[in-house]
């Protein structure tokens, strides 16, 4: 997902398909991730990759309970809680934070570690049958129904051709926008061989996964929003009522603000982002953001081209790769989402309803109630919202 400028003033923050889970069941999972951190990892373990104090920064004032945390998931991560009872704060956001790291170390492809069977393990030997924690089986269990649920838009299994873009473009910031290229037609065409989500043979019973060799998987379009959620449930869990959780533009609210109102999310025109500030448009505040969004038990995210891209012969080719063509989609600048429900799946579904053409996702938009969304069109700032948009804004 993109990450819009979020920023926190006066409370201000700026930034007919079934899919829910019984409130008693989420509970309960939320439940065993702390629980079993404690159960299943050693003192060692725990130690080392559980740690509080040292992998965040914990404030606590009269009425706020704030964590800061720039170490998983390749982002910033705050959270941000009112009225907890004294004494309760700290504790209330390390098991937050446990939640965060308990997710990142599974669902990573940058990285192993020794205590858990995760995505990069399963990429590094895609031939052998991994026994995988039931969080992460969870996890991609979900991500392979939603290949269906989104019509084909969203593939986990798209990590080889996503590899190839990649490479261009970190080749492309090392050579400070010089000797630019595009991967081959040839080479994505060879990657695409082993993107068939079907070869992944999962078995949710036993817990077990094995990929056809040449495959790779990669959770970055779920993990993130995925992982969002498990931390409100387990706010909710320890007592939290009014909080905002910022994770890299996944935004997050829980009832009122402190004022006794609703929070406000404010969402960034990309194209101040893009062009960092420069257009007249951006010299005001109001400029620079075009939708207020607001609501006592909802989820925004963003998804565009407007951050991570490179360019070459003067044309841009954005991170957002389109599987039915392995190439970044052309068109459109960028999809907000806000969801009133079935919040866990928002970093699916901004990305799902980004790469998905105008007229389908908007009329799969407007066919679910629990979902809004509005997309940013154009360099000119032309925009389209679903029908009942404006009872999520301002």
């Amino acid at each position: 997902m993109n990450i819009f400028k979020l920023v926190l003033l006066s409370g201000l923050l700026t930034s007919n398909i079934c899919y829910s889970t019984g409130a008693s069941q989420i509970l309960n999972e939320a439940i065993s991730i702390t629980d079993k951190i404690a159960a299943k990892y050693s003192d060692e373990i725990r130690n080392e990759f559980y740690q509080c104090d040292s992998n965040a920064m914990i404030t606590v004032t009269d009425n706020l309970a704030t964590l800061h945390t720039v170490k998983y998931f390749g982002t910033t991560i705050s959270i941000d809680i009112f009225n907890l009872p004294q004494g309760t704060e700290k504790q209330v956001l390390c098991n937050a934070l446990n939640v965060i790291q308990e997710y990142h170390y599974l669902a990573s492809n940058y990285s192993t570690y020794p205590h858990v069977t995760n995505i990069k393990t399963i990429n590094n030997t895609p031939n052998v049958v991994h026994h995988i924690d039931p969080q992460l089986s969870q996890l991609i269990a979900s991500s392979i129904d939603w290949h269906e649920k989104s019509h084909g838009y969203f593939n986990i299994a798209l990590s080889p051709v996503i590899d190839l873009w990649r490479q261009k473009r970190f080749e492309c910031d090392k050579n400070q926008g010089k000797d630019c290229s595009i991967p081959t037609k040839n080479a994505l065409d060879n990657a695409s061989q082993f993107t068939d989500i079907k070869q992944i043979n999962y078995n949710p019973d036993k817990k077990t996964i094995v990929i056809k060799p040449g495959m790779s998987l990669d959770l970055g379009g779920i993990a993130k929003g995925w992982m969002t959620e498990k931390v409100f449930t387990q706010l909710r869990l320890d007592g939290a009522s009014q909080f905002m959780i910022n994770a890299g533009g996944n935004i997050r609210h829980l009832g009122l603000h402190p004022e006794n109102r609703q929070f406000v999310t404010a969402i960034e025109d990309p194209l101040c982002k893009k062009s960092q500030y420069q257009l007249p448009q951006c010299a005001s505040f109001e400029g620079q953001y075009h939708e207020l969004i607001t609501g006592q038990n909802i989820t925004v995210v963003s998804s565009g081209n407007y951050l991570r891209y490179f360019e070459v012969n003067g044309k841009q080719y954005h991170h957002l790769i389109d599987p039915k063509t392995n190439y970044p989609k052309p068109e459109g600048v960028a999809t907000t989402v806000v969801l009133k429900g079935n919040q866990i799946f928002a970093d699916v579904l901004s990305t799902t309803l980004f790469l998905m053409p105008l007229e389908e996702a908007i009329e799969y938009v407007n066919n679910n109630s629990f979902i809004e969304a509005v997309w940013y069109l154009d360099e000119e700032g032309n925009k389209i919202k679903s029908d009942n948009f404006n009872s999520v804004s301002k």
